[in-house]
């Protein structure tokens, strides 16, 4: 399929996705479609500057909502955002527009870490074991200021650049959903691949799920595929419960002790600190 064809298929799937959900803010217009899923969309824009940004707009209709809690909204995100620091996506603004919630963000031109992972084998050890440090030390920023991540996985981590990498995608709205009574805490999974196994059996997401994703995200980085996996979802969350816990290839297996606390199926046998994982995986000597 030529160039040209593509950019058509493009421009035709924007206009219809804008179509079906408008969003338009002042000093910015919409120039792609970056992705959608049944809880938000995501454009990109730009100004008259040149510089780019994310709309994101949230599915839930403010229609539905009180003035008093589309305030709150805005008000809960300015206040996270007044203690962005890094390793967090910046966020520029909040509100509603077009009946709809939205987030206007940072665009991230470097990718994602999924988008590495494809071809792992062309980063270092080292590199790799970089990487993680940096998202362990992103999401104990996070956890500081009081979010949990909610969908922590490769494709809600980009880069800035070649190597600065920054958390999307950060759960502020769905904590402050559930704060204002429109989503139950049960309600809010990450995906199946990630899910720990109390949080697919329904409890409630913490600090404690969050360190069993990033043990998946480890074994990513060290072998390049996935830990569990099956062909259906109850399949997967079956998996995630009863199967061992996978073995790290000769090159990284001296983490293995770090692996298995993160990836330990009961939430209290895994790591409570994650500076005391960042002394595990930094104090760890490779062969």
């Amino acid at each position: 399929m030529s160039m040209a064809v593509l950019k058509a298929n493009e421009t035709v799937e924007l206009v219809r996705t804008a179509s079906l959900h408008p969003i338009s803010l002042p000093d910015w217009e919409i120039c792609a479609l970056i992705n959608q899923n049944s809880n938000a969309v995501l454009y990109l824009a730009t100004n008259q500057a040149g510089e780019k940004a994310v709309i994101k707009r949230l599915g839930l209709c403010t229609k539905h909502l009180s003035p008093h809690h589309a305030q709150t909204f805005s008000t809960a995100v300015d206040t996270k955002r007044s203690m962005s620091a890094a390793g967090m996506v910046d966020i520029f603004q909040a509100g509603v527009a077009d009946d709809h919630l939205y987030l206007l963000m940072e665009y991230l031109e470097g990718g994602t870490l999924a988008s590495r992972l494809a071809n792992y084998e062309c980063y270092s050890l080292q590199q790799r074991l970089d990487w993680f440090g940096d998202i362990v030390i992103a999401l104990g920023t996070m956890h500081d200021l009081g979010l949990v991540h909610y969908d922590l996985k490769p494709s809600n981590i980009m880069f800035r650049d070649e190597d600065e990498l920054v958390l999307v995608d950060c759960g502020i709205e769905n904590e402050w959903l559930v704060q204002a009574g429109y989503q139950d805490e049960g309600d809010v999974y990450c995906s199946p691949f990630y899910v720990s196994p109390e949080c697919a059996m329904g409890d409630e997401y913490d600090e404690q799920a969050e360190i069993y994703s990033l043990g998946i995200i480890f074994y990513e980085l060290m072998t390049g595929r996935k830990p569990y996996e099956a062909s259906s979802i109850i399949g997967l969350i079956k998996t995630h419960a009863l199967a061992p816990i996978p073995r790290l290839p000769k090159e990284s297996h001296c983490y293995q002790t770090v692996l298995n606390k993160m990836l330990a199926k009961h939430p209290e046998d895994r790591y409570t600190s994650l500076d005391t994982l960042l002394d595990d995986l930094y104090f760890t000597e490779t062969d």
